[in-house]
């Protein structure tokens, strides 16, 4: 009888964690970088951008309601606007669209009107008197990427980020609406 005996020697050896962080860290960096970092940074300019626009369409209805006539106001809320946006860049918006919001003061539902009013409708002793600004932009992202960016496309990402405002403001010359 033939016996033959087999050493069985451990051929696993402990391995060391020394070296393994550094060989992911060019991977975590990369999507940490492009894939958090940049959208935020994107999502950030166009928050920015947009409360530069609400205060300037808010500084322009303020203009407007100030204004001795409604086709002054019309003149002074564009002005105010382009004023107020001309120092910035990727914010394009159009000219203000003014109306003029009438709400009754013993209640009930307000009547909006897009142009001046009727001579002789003014009556402050039963209505108050506002003039709303309706503000369309564009706002540009930071850093655009191409039209169809892994197949989906993103206002604000991949192109701008299309926006409306409506403000009011309480008008300080009431009469004037209809001039």
């Amino acid at each position: 009888m033939l016996l033959i005996t087999a050493k069985h020697a451990k051929t696993q050896t402990a391995r060391t964690r020394k070296g393994s962080a550094m060989a992911e860290m060019p991977f975590v960096i990369w999507t940490l970088l492009v894939g958090l970092l940049f959208p935020l940074m994107i999502f950030a300019s166009i928050g920015y951008r947009g409360s530069i626009l609400y205060f300037a369409g808010d500084s322009a209805v303020r203009k407007a309601a100030k204004a001795p006539t409604f086709t002054d106001a019309t003149t002074r809320a564009a002005s105010a606007l382009t004023t107020n946006l001309t120092p910035f860049t990727g914010i394009a918006a159009s000219t203000p669209v003014l109306s003029v919001l009438v709400k009754p003061i013993a209640g009930g539902s307000p009547t909006i009107y897009t142009s001046k009013l009727a001579p002789g409708s003014v009556d402050t002793s039963k209505n108050i008197y506002f003039v709303i600004s309706k503000v369309e932009a564009d706002l540009a992202p930071l850093v655009q990427f191409n039209g169809s960016w892994m197949g989906m496309s993103i206002p604000g990402l991949t192109g701008p980020f299309h926006l409306t405002l409506n403000q009011e403001s309480y008008a300080e010359n009431p009469s004037g609406l209809t001039q």
